[in-house]
């Protein structure tokens, strides 16, 4: 016997489709929208269309979780090819309250969409990558691991709200992207004699990824140019691939680098710095020693605040070599 959908309110006896418009109009309750959402999947093909109406013509709002809710029943019923019209089709919204709750609908229907990796999916996809940086659409071009979307998933790193989805879809892309990483790790794009702001939060991750994956130390020869940036976030993650691949000399000037850094690392950076100049060590023993020689000489109550000093005097302790 087939289970006949729960209708709640609506009349048990009225056909399928003014059970669908009724759940249909139960999707813009906060409370019940969800479950409206999992009841139109039961009526099947049958409720595609007023799902595309729905998505389509429901009032772009800061309250956007409705649609969202329309986009995933929609995609559990398998219908790609609404997705994919919508995604294609871009209004301009002034608003920038309605704005972001519009964004929110698209990435939420890019995510879904990535499940189909059709030609037609892909293209799509990266039409609209090229126009605004969503964090859905890269991160659903990132499931694709095609090489064609590895300029615009670099390009996106320098987004602050796309950034992170590029950084997990360039982390699942494995050795496809090391080239490309390594070559962004070292390109500055300036603001008149500076570095921009999304420059440095693009080389930053570009680094970040090369020395988490292991995937830099192939490229460690080219690479090794980073240690001398001031920087601190990109010697450190820089100073993981020289402890991995650099030679004895390189690990000495590795030592250097980050003690030269480290008076201006955050304190988020400070206990990885901590644990690469355990690690190296016995490459840099003197640089390390003299620093600390040469901090000691301040007055006390320099001393007793002083960040680096205290943080030095632990490694030296950590190592077995103090007093």
């Amino acid at each position: 016997m087939s289970e006949r959908p729960h209708t709640s309110g609506a009349d048990s006896s009225s056909s399928p489709r003014r059970k669908v418009e009724f759940w249909i109009a139960r999707l813009n309750s906060l409370v019940d929208g969800e479950d409206a959402s999992r009841q139109l999947v039961i009526f099947g093909d049958a409720a595609i269309p007023a799902l595309r109406d729905f998505l389509f013509s429901g009032r772009p709002s800061g309250i956007y979780q409705p649609r969202q809710w329309a986009a995933q029943a929609l995609e559990v019923l398998g219908a790609k090819d609404v997705l994919l019209e919508y995604l294609a089709h871009e209004n301009y919204i002034a608003d920038p309250i309605i704005r972001e709750g519009e964004d929110a609908v698209r990435n939420t229907a890019a995510r879904l969409i990535a499940r189909w990796k059709t030609e037609d999916v892909f293209q799509t996809l990266l039409s609209l990558s090229e126009k605004r940086l969503l964090p859905g659409v890269i991160f659903a071009l990132g499931e694709f691991h095609r090489p064609e979307a590895l300029a615009l998933l670099d390009r996106a790193l320098e987004d602050d709200v796309a950034g992170p989805s590029a950084e997990e879809a360039l982390l699942n892309f494995g050795q496809a992207a090391a080239e490309k990483l390594a070559s962004s790790a070292l390109r500055k794009r300036m603001n008149q004699e500076r570095e921009s702001p999304s420059s440095l939060r693009r080389r930053r991750a570009a680094v970040r990824i090369l020395a988490d994956t292991g995937l830099g130390n192939q490229a460690w020869d080219s690479l090794r140019a980073l240690l001398d940036e001031h920087d601190p976030e990109i010697v450190v993650h820089a100073a993981k691939v020289a402890v991995a691949a650099g030679s004895e000399s390189e690990k000495k000037v590795t030592v250097g680098a980050l003690l030269r850094v480290l008076p201006e690392a955050p304190w988020y950076l400070r206990e990885d710095l901590a644990n690469f100049i355990k690690s190296l060590y016995a490459f840099g023993a003197n640089q390390i020693e003299q620093e600390i020689v040469r901090r000691m000489a301040q007055p006390s109550h320099v001393r007793a605040a002083d960040g680096v000093l205290i943080l030095l005097l632990r490694v030296r302790a950590h190592r077995g070599t103090a007093d």
